[in-house]
């Protein structure tokens, strides 16, 4: 288990961790969760990106705790192990896991629909096959590669918001497809568009020492950069009611692709494609660092089979990485990349639940802002995990059922 330290704020400088946490979070979310939002919550939309954020943010303040309690690898899940017990434990580690690979699943399968919209599920599994092989290589992207990365994400959002708003949108038919009037499903956008934010943890919580920055920029960091999703989704996504409608946008796969097509742009659409498809690569190569962080831990506790952390050359363990991406070819071969997404945050959502508690608990003797939003960050992510989609919640049940089952029989221990 992760040793405790006593000295939390007092951490090494870093490089490239805030770009890497926030062009993380511009990944998948950004491109597809608009269309998800907009048919959970239509016009509502921007009150459930105000959810979500609040919930990431308490996600986030809880996790940097964590992390200056427990460091190196797996900072939650030891923290949920020592503070709630085994169970708890384990039940937020299954989540986890489950989570990152709907993630996997989802990135792959939206990277997948702009380079081979005929294909998306094959581009899918190769894009999956390239990055676990660039990950057992040992690829990580740091520094300036990471603003590099960063760039390119933020250069097809703007340019895609610049045609949406300087052509004029050409009036829609009736689609005979109503729209939320109510706030009802606030929540359930909300739930949708937490997965945009996922990636804080890579500055809040990172595995690997080197990326550890100080106490004040990963606080600072993780606020700017969960805001700057939150600017970049208003903005994205006000581009594309703007040129689509809610109706038509709630209707969308592929919301940056249809609303070239809508714009008549469709001569930037490989363009377009391309610059994405560039974007959301090392997206897929941050999801598997994430996941690899908790799975360590889990195995060094002995809840999964040892052979799983064994590493090659390059120092990662290419067993997991290797059944990770397995298991995410599988789920993108047979769901939507919509509905691998809502899977996704109602795993991280139950494991965020618990993150939560497990800090609430950490910081019993404290009596800020830091516990208070523990709190609220419990409650939140409870609510929205039970706002999403019920396929998604059912299949979430199953993981939290079987997954603590599984690593008894592993570990043989029940207590």
């Amino acid at each position: 288990m992760t040793g405790k330290v006593d000295s939390p704020r007092r951490l090494s400088a870093g490089t490239g961790a805030v770009p890497l946490a926030l062009g993380g979070m511009l990944g998948a979310g950004v491109f597809a969760g608009p269309a998800l939002a907009a048919a959970a919550a239509g016009p509502w939309w921007p009150l459930g990106l105000l959810l979500g954020a609040l919930t990431a943010a308490c996600a986030a303040s809880s996790t940097a705790h964590q992390s200056t309690s427990y460091r190196g690898g797996g900072a939650v899940h030891a923290c949920v192990r020592s503070r709630m017990g085994l169970v708890p434990a384990r039940i937020a580690a299954s989540a986890h896991l489950a989570g990152h690979v709907g993630a996997l699943a989802a990135v792959a399968g939206v990277l997948g629909g702009f380079v081979a919209p005929g294909a998306p599920s094959r581009a899918a599994a190769v894009a999956i096959l390239l990055v676990v092989l660039a990950s057992t290589a040992g690829l990580r992207i740091r520094g300036g590669a990471a603003w590099l990365w960063l760039a390119v994400t933020l250069a097809v959002l703007a340019l895609v918001v610049a045609v949406c708003f300087a052509i004029e949108p050409v009036p829609a038919a009736p689609s005979g497809r109503t729209v939320a009037e109510s706030a009802v499903g606030t929540t359930g956008g909300a739930g949708v568009l937490f997965f945009a934010f996922l990636g804080f943890e890579r500055l809040t919580a990172p595995a690997d020492e080197h990326d550890r920055v100080a106490w004040t920029a990963v606080r600072r960091g993780a606020m700017t950069g969960i805001a700057g999703v939150c600017v970049a989704l208003v903005v994205v996504t006000a581009a594309l009611v703007h040129q689509l409608g809610v109706a038509r946008l709630a209707l969308s796969p592929t919301p940056i692709l249809d609303v070239l097509g809508a714009a008549a742009a469709s001569g930037i659409a490989p363009l377009v494609s391309a610059g994405a498809a560039v974007a959301l690569l090392p997206v897929l190569l941050g999801v598997l660092e994430a996941q690899r962080s908790t799975a360590l831990a889990v195995a060094d506790d002995g809840d999964l089979p040892k052979g799983l952390a064994r590493k090659g050359r390059h120092g990662t363990p290419y067993v997991l990485d290797v059944c990770a991406g397995v298991a995410a070819v599988v789920v993108s071969s047979l769901v939507e990349p919509t509905s691998a997404m809502a899977f996704a945050a109602c795993c991280m959502l139950v494991h965020y639940a618990f993150a939560n508690a497990g800090a609430r608990v950490l910081l019993s003797e404290d009596r800020t802002w830091p516990t208070r939003m523990a709190c609220l960050g419990m409650g939140l992510s409870v609510v929205l995990a039970m706002s999403l989609p019920v396929p998604a919640m059912l299949a979430t049940l199953a993981v939290v059922i079987i997954g603590p089952v599984a690593m008894g029989l592993v570990s043989r221990r029940w207590s």
